[in-house]
């Protein structure tokens, strides 16, 4: 999902408010595991593995982690020097423009669904 370029409404305002802050605890967390477990940092090689390998030992990394932290045990700190070269590029799609319009049409479905009126975010988050 993308964010709206020009929000023209308070409906798409919330949406846009929503994504920026879920994104930034995505990568928060995304950068906290690949700090913890080299093996997900570009830096200790990628996962050259199938789809579904790869999710499966993240999915490893996010329990041990979650392990180490219920137990108390140290984490490894962010080293600010390994973060990834590339800084990312915005997405452009350049293929069926109906897929595109598809994905509008699913933004504004739920940017229209869930913030169209105020909901709290408690309520956002059970869904």
């Amino acid at each position: 999902m993308t964010p709206y370029l020009k929000p023209s409404n308070e409906c798409e305002r919330r949406y846009n408010s929503a994504h920026k802050r879920t994104r930034n605890l995505i990568e928060r967390t995304i950068g906290l595991l690949k700090a913890q477990f080299r093996c997900l940092h570009r830096s200790g090689g990628a996962l050259q593995y199938t789809p579904i390998t790869a999710f499966k030992i993240v999915v490893a990394c996010a329990i041990l982690h979650n392990n180490a932290t219920r137990r108390g045990l140290p984490l490894t700190p962010a080293d600010p020097d390994s973060e990834d070269e590339e800084q990312e590029q915005p997405h452009r799609h350049h293929g069926d423009r109906s897929i595109a319009n598809q994905g509008r049409l699913r933004r504004q479905h739920i940017a229209t669904q869930y913030f169209g009126r105020y909901v709290s975010t408690s309520t956002i988050l059970t869904y």
